[in-house]
């Protein structure tokens, strides 16, 4: 290239950057988003759940002292919309409240911190069942879902712990022992000193201590309870566990609660397994649960949290349950056809040794014989082929927004921080039906 015709940069007229000149510009709010944005709809929905029982937490009276508290609405609606955005963390939230245009129009203005956004998360997770009810109200209130058949299947989150802590009954004892040693030593040489600094030094310490020494206790509990569940499932199968295995099991220290489990990836890691129950025609999540066992059992306890939230929504009875052959359990199909005998409950058989799954065998119940009969049924089989596209939909969804590892400890907060993301994948979801039911009229 002949660049003899280019004369210096300083000869031409070019426009610079001045970033120290002073503008004033007249906006609010309500000019940062576009019309037709995502959030505005996030926020309407929200706006007509009732979200009355989160007011429960607040004690912030008209008429009294105090600072007004941030409105339940605002919080939900944050965590919805940061969900979908596929962020699950209070920190995070917290800093795009502060420099994205969308999370301010949300906020409307009132200053939020993570530690409120991440209280609400965990303080009285129970609320986001009910939640959840007042959710699927609005979709029902829309005529948009009126579900008869469900599917359920269960996915495996990592917990809010890791193996460093993951420790056997021995070791547990031992820590136990020199953790309550440390803690009179802490109030032995809190009574002797008389600077009062210390003294909150150390009474923090103790404090620390003292919660450690309770998940200690925890962890030896819930290992005992696990021993007993694997001798009962070892009876139960056919399978004693020998005395080394059972005194090889450990319990974690950080979350008591958690369980070794085999994850998708074919690793091990501390996990929850979390259930969901989806409808079959709308996608949409009427149940939620969080356990530290297997599928197994699950099956009875979701079905009745999904015909109790039917009946409050004035929604017809449950016709059809699917699930897939971790769900085939005896047990689960008899205690199904004991609470639930208009309803259709299938799960195929887990085949072992090729042996025939229909021949009847003795002492099989009326129950198990209906089961049975149904194996290679076309019209079952018909069925179940929409088990993949909605209960499979659901947990890839839910685990794509974010779900891949949890940030709270204990069943309890998991199980609520699973209602939260079912809460925004129905909120997604409603949005889908809405356009497309707008998109039929026009």
């Amino acid at each position: 290239m002949n660049n003899n015709n280019v004369l210096p940069a300083n000869y031409y007229k070019l426009k610079g950057p001045c970033r120290n000149q002073v503008e004033f510009k007249t906006c609010c709010l309500n000019d940062l988003i576009p019309p037709e944005h995502k959030a505005r709809l996030v926020w309407d929905f929200v706006e007509s759940m009732d979200t009355s029982i989160c007011l429960q937490e607040l004690h912030t009276i008209k008429g009294e002292v105090g600072r007004g508290a941030i409105d339940p609405k605002i919080l939900l609606t944050l965590w919805i919309y940061t969900i979908l955005d596929g962020n699950c963390s209070a920190r995070k939230l917290e800093e795009l409240c502060e420099n994205h245009d969308v999370y301010k129009w949300i906020c409307g203005g009132v200053s939020v911190n993570r530690t409120t956004l991440a209280d609400f998360r965990s303080a009285n997770p129970r609320k986001f069942d009910e939640l959840l009810t007042t959710c699927l109200a609005v979709m029902v209130k829309s005529g948009l879902i009126n579900d008869t058949d469900f599917s359920q299947d269960g996915t495996r989150v990592k917990a809010n712990a890791g193996f460093n802590a993951y420790r056997r009954e021995d070791t547990l004892k031992a820590l136990q022992s020199n953790i309550a040693t440390y803690i009179d030593q802490l109030k032995a040489e809190e009574v002797k000193t008389s600077n009062a600094y210390e003294k909150r030094q150390m009474a923090r310490k103790e404090q620390a201590a003292i919660d450690k020494k309770n998940r200690i206790k925890e962890a030896l509990e819930n290992l005992e309870e696990a021993r007993c569940e694997k001798i009962i499932n070892g009876k139960r199968n056919h399978d004693s566990p020998t005395e080394d295995e059972l005194k090889e099991m450990r319990a974690s220290i950080t979350d008591p609660q958690c369980r070794k489990m085999k994850m998708g990836d074919g690793g091990y890691r501390l996990a929850y397994n979390i259930q969901f129950a989806t409808g079959l025609d709308s996608r949409i999540v009427y149940g939620v649960d969080a356990v530290n066992t297997l599928d197994p059992g699950t099956a009875p306890i979701m079905m009745a949290q999904v015909q109790e939230r039917l009946k409050k929504l004035n929604l017809n009875s449950i016709k059809n349950w699917i699930a897939d052959s971790a769900y085939s359990a005896k047990n689960d199909i008899k205690t199904v056809a004991l609470l639930f005998p208009n309803c259709l409950y299938y799960a195929p058989p887990k085949c072992r040794n090729k042996e025939n799954a229909k021949k009847m065998v003795k002492g099989d119940c009326e129950a198990i014989k209906k089961w049975r009969d149904m194996i290679g049924n076309q019209e079952i089989n018909d069925l179940y082929k929409r088990r993949c596209s909605t209960a499979e939909f659901s947990n890839m969804h839910i685990k794509n927004q974010s779900l891949e590892k949890l940030y709270v400890r204990g069943l309890t907060k998991v199980k609520g921080m699973a209602f939260l993301h079912a809460i925004a994948q129905n909120v997604s979801q409603y949005l889908n039906l809405f356009g497309e039911k707008l998109r039929n009229i026009i």
